[in-house]
């Protein structure tokens, strides 16, 4: 992680029937965040603290439209944490 008050969190997409699934991916990148699919739709997401799961969810809500997905974001994992920390799982930008 880059600072100690970043905070890693873990977003899922939903993708409505029918619709383009990366559509998740384009939100996630409109917001500028460093992050990493560690399964399909499923991104750990690095933001500057205080990093509210609720908050991020809106953000990230906000960059799609309704009638092609939704996000819902929780803490992500001490262990996933490690594995940024470590390097095993490499963000981008």
């Amino acid at each position: 992680m880059t600072t100690p008050s970043d905070v890693l969190l873990k977003a899922h997409y939903t993708a409505v029937q029918g619709t383009d699934p990366e559509y998740g991916q384009g939100a996630i990148e409109r917001n500028e965040v460093a992050h990493r699919e560690i399964h399909q739709f499923v991104w750990l997401i690095l933001v500057e603290a205080p990093g509210d799961p609720r908050e991020w969810e809106r953000r990230l809500n906000e960059a799609v439209q309704p009638d092609h997905g939704f996000f819902t974001l929780e803490c992500a994992s001490t262990e996933e944490e490690q594995d940024v920390r470590s390097g095993k799982v490499q963000l981008q930008k």
